[in-house]
């Protein structure tokens, strides 16, 4: 008989607690910031000054140019025919640029679901050739910072890809 009643609130219990709350008024959840895909596709890549690098991704190395890929942000045109001292040129603003790839002067990246060719023969004079639209999957965590992804445990309910990519929460 105990262990009957044991069960029986046991689940009551587990009832109780189990249902669901308002994603808005638990502090676990929060809204997301949207870039939309006009806005993705109009606005970007943009060719910006050099800024400092804040945290390098992948490298890739053509010529004497290095293009350093920064993690969802872009990527920086670096001269490094002085190796002694090498030149920032340029940082083109790609969001959601994780990868990068070069042939023949023609640079290939990624823009969240988008591949984008630019031309780097000149590169004191970089170029948009093309952008191929939703080549790749979307990744709704892809463009999340960690800090992000600990106080936010409920995205996946937020995700509305009509909206556009998610850039982080409010």
């Amino acid at each position: 008989m105990k262990k009957r009643k044991l069960l029986v609130y046991s689940l009551i219990f587990a009832s109780l607690f189990s249902g669901c709350v308002d994603r808005y008024d638990y502090d676990g959840c929060h809204k997301p910031t949207y870039l939309s895909y006009e806005k993705l596709r109009t606005d970007y890549p943009a060719i910006k000054a050099p800024r400092e690098i804040q945290k390098a991704g992948k490298i890739y190395v053509y010529g004497d140019i290095l293009l350093i890929n920064e993690k969802n942000l872009g990527i920086h045109i670096v001269d490094n025919s002085n190796k002694s001292q090498p030149k920032n040129l340029h940082f083109i603003e790609i969001p959601g640029n994780i990868d990068l790839a070069v042939k023949e002067g023609y640079l290939y990246v990624d823009s969240f679901i988008d591949l984008i060719v630019l031309n780097i023969n000149d590169i004191t004079n970089v170029t948009k050739v093309h952008r191929k639209e939703s080549v790749f999957p979307y990744n709704v965590e892809q463009a999340l910072s960690q800090e992000d992804l600990d106080k936010n445990r409920c995205y996946h309910s937020e995700k509305d890809e009509i909206n556009g990519v998610i850039i982080g929460y409010e």
